[in-house]
């Protein structure tokens, strides 16, 4: 018997020992679980040109700069239409009983994150003197010649200030001069007084170019400051961000903001309130590699190394089927493991003609046969498989002011037409004329496959094209310098307003502004400034279908279409509502038990 109990003891002290290591191992574990980060992937598909705020203004700009600078506004994340909200102020700015003096308070204990620039290497609180010197070097016009039309007029004093640093030089610096319209209360507290009445001027303080930026970070980096971001958003930079290595910006413990508490209905349903009033951002680390092809892209997807992206048309007929209900949805297994949505772009999708090129800018004619010639609605029944709307103005459908309120009408696709037209600009069939070159600023497969296609509408009237491909830096200096003939590019919406489209063609906006055209239209010009600070309505529409003819009939461009945004995301990824208008990284979060499991 005693053996037995002895036995016995063996075995049972062995079960413990087992059961013991089994929950050391298993607490082990919860606690790596419990230690490791949320990691949140998503890919960027092109090179940005600069991380200076001030300098830089576009797409692929913007989705680096959200994560790590503030604004003074945003828009709500959630709620639909888009709405402005406090961002780095408190409230909402007041506004005056004389219609033009905002008052600004900001948000108590916002801080800089921690950077050698700064004394002791700790980041110091954002103050108003910070907010001021930010928007005296947005107004520099040796540092900001892209999105500077956004407040040009509006603010006392500004354009004065514009004009005197582009007289002192690029190696000035005015910002520590009086601007008449931005004057310090205290070190929350400031006012900016305007012009004249303009409804539109608060939303220029939600773009990245008016994020706020500390004078010591400047000063420290110089040129490096384009790729060593200090600012106060919701993620940060450990070392300077290369144009082509995958970024890592980990969560900035600093960031004041929280999830939002209100949506838009259905939202609740949907599950997009179940963080709400907790700290942003919801993942540790946000991972932005870029991936400028589509199909390694797609496969990085399916494997789990990205966690969102956008579908390309290939994929999309892969992955997704309309239902009887026109909504859209994903095929079979796809369905359990993803999910995908589609909103309208709030995106022109243009041809753009250089008139400062003497060809094309010394012959209407010939730009007219061009306009005749291309066919937007086979474009997007090619490239995009249908998703998409023709447009007939600059102006997006779902914005005001768009075709559906003036009703504009473009230039049909009318190869008779454009062969009569052709002839009479002195080519007739394209006999002396010269190949024409298209650029585009990609380089992958999809861009390739859009000149394919261009190429075959040209040369149905005779035109031969030739195209040339770049990465977007490249590109954009040719743009701004007047190196192209004709230019594939698009224009996504900076605030929800058409004076926002209308400004690309605006004669004061010629490069290095927007306006790479070079058109310049006395009556243009003349019907954009009447409309520019109208509030909508009859006499504003007026103004828009003014400038609509006159671009349908000079063809500084070609208008093409409003492409429907498709992307999918994985199953383990929450909070996810597509926002054309705020970066939604911050908002997400991430399952990384889900994510583990679902990593092949």
């Amino acid at each position: 018997m005693g053996i037995v109990v002895v036995i016995r003891r063996a075995r049972t002290s062995r079960v413990l020992a087992r059961v013991t290591l089994a929950c050391a191992c298993a607490l082990a574990a919860q606690a790596t679980r419990a230690a490791e980060p949320s990691v949140l992937t998503v890919p960027r598909l092109a090179q940005f040109e600069t991380l200076d705020p001030q300098r830089g203004f576009g797409q692929t700009e913007d989705q680096v700069l959200r994560q790590v600078y503030s604004t003074l506004l945003t828009y709500a994340y959630l709620e639909r239409p888009y709405k402005l909200e406090p961002d780095l102020l408190e409230a909402m700015p007041t506004l005056a009983a004389d219609k033009v003096t905002y008052t600004f308070r900001l948000r108590q204990g916002v801080r800089f994150v921690d950077c050698p620039c700064f004394a002791g290497g700790k980041g110091r609180e954002l103050t108003s003197d910070d907010v001021l010197y930010s928007l005296k070097r947005y107004a520099d016009g040796n540092v900001n010649a892209k999105s500077w039309f956004a407040m040009q007029g509006a603010v006392v004093g500004l354009d004065d200030f514009h004009a005197a640093t582009l007289k002192a030089g690029p190696t000035s610096d005015l910002t520590a001069s009086d601007v008449a319209g931005l004057h310090k209360v205290d070190d929350r507290t400031f006012t900016i007084r305007l012009t004249h009445e303009n409804p539109l001027f608060l939303h220029v303080l939600a773009m990245a170019p008016t994020a706020v930026v500390p004078r010591e970070a400047v000063q420290f980096y110089k040129d490096r400051f384009q790729v060593n971001p200090v600012g106060t958003g919701p993620f940060k930079a450990t070392q300077a961000l290369a144009r082509k290595a995958t970024m890592r910006l980990v969560r900035n413990p600093d960031y004041y903001r929280t999830y939002p508490t209100v949506g838009a209905p259905g939202d609740a349903q949907a599950g997009l309130l179940k963080d709400a009033g907790k700290r942003l951002p919801r993942v540790d680390v946000l991972e932005m590699p870029l991936i400028e092809e589509a199909q390694p892209a797609a496969l990085m997807f399916l494997r789990g190394a990205l966690d969102w992206r956008p579908l390309d048309r290939a994929w999309f007929v892969k992955m997704v089927v309309r239902g009887p209900d026109g909504t859209f949805r994903l095929r079979g297994e796809y369905a359990k493991k993803f999910a995908v949505y589609g909103v309208p772009g709030l995106e022109t999708e243009y041809l753009l003609l250089n008139l400062r090129d003497p060809l094309l800018g010394g012959n209407k004619l010939l730009r007219q046969a061009l306009a005749a010639a291309v066919d937007p609605q086979a474009m997007l029944d090619v490239l995009f498989n249908g998703r998409g709307r023709r447009l007939q103005s600059l102006v997006p459908d779902d914005l005001p002011g768009s075709e559906r309120e003036t009703g504009a009408v473009a230039r049909t696709h009318d190869v008779a037409a454009a062969r009569r037209l052709l002839a009479l600009a002195g080519f007739p069939n394209g006999k002396g004329l010269p190949p024409l070159t298209i650029s585009f600023f990609e380089t992958n497969a999809a861009t390739h496959d859009e000149f394919d296609l261009l190429r075959s509408q040209f040369a149905a009237i005779g035109v031969q094209v030739k195209g040339v491909f770049m990465d977007q830096p490249t590109f954009t200096k040719a743009a701004e310098n007047g190196n192209f003939q004709l230019a594939s590019y698009g224009w996504q919406a900076d605030y929800p307003d058409p004076e926002d489209f209308y400004q690309l063609l605006y004669s004061r906006n010629v490069p290095p502004g927007n306006n790479w055209s070079g058109f310049a239209n006395a009556a243009y010009d003349k019907a954009y400034e009447a409309s520019r600070f109208m509030a909508n309505g009859p006499a504003r529409l007026a103004q828009l279908r003014t400038m609509n003819a006159l671009v349908q009939d000079e063809v500084p461009m070609i208008v093409l279409y409003d492409p429907l945004k498709f992307g999918i995301t994985q199953g383990w990824v929450g909070n996810f509502k597509r926002s054309l208008l705020v970066q939604e990284p911050m908002f997400l979060s991430v399952d990384m038990a889900r994510k583990r499991q679902g990593v092949q």
